[in-house]
């Protein structure tokens, strides 16, 4: 049997975006239902502090789950050009890296109404938003430069 020349193997990526769209209403519902219910809600300005907090996982569960895995798919399940599926895939990241960064954001401000420092409480804080954020630059560049063409 002669191997197959097609990258794509024949297969639809329909069935699968199909479970990932499912997933992350999952993820999602399960986020708010916990913030909610368990956790008392979300706020960006409360005397309750910790609904400050809550925006955090809230926004990198949006950001970086629910619209990176959307933009992850946006190869395959937009059906238009390559440079306008390049367009759509980049915006979609830009949304996800701006969650991020509000979602961080909020995390320094819980701290710093509480006066609790910043990044002192574990090692690994600082060096995951260094590797998002060069992940996030790189790919940013990229898809610039992409686009120029």
């Amino acid at each position: 049997m002669a191997p197959k020349t097609s990258s794509s193997y024949g297969l639809s990526a329909f069935p699968v975006t199909i479970f990932a769209h499912l997933v992350a209403i999952a993820v999602t519902t399960l986020v708010l239902v916990w913030l909610l219910h368990f956790r008392g809600g979300f706020a960006f300005k409360s005397d309750d502090k910790a609904k400050i907090f809550n925006l955090h996982p809230l926004l990198m569960v949006l950001g970086f789950v629910l619209i990176s895995g959307e933009a992850i798919m946006a190869y395959k399940t937009a059906p238009s050009t390559r440079k306008s599926q390049k367009l759509f895939h980049l915006i979609l990241h830009l949304i996800a890296l701006v969650a991020g960064i509000i979602g961080i954001y909020s995390v320094f401000k819980f701290h710093n109404e509480l006066g609790i420092p910043n990044i002192g409480y574990s090692p690994f804080s600082p060096s995951c938003i260094l590797v998002q954020n060069n992940r996030h630059g790189r790919g940013l560049a990229r898809g610039m430069q992409c686009l120029a063409r």
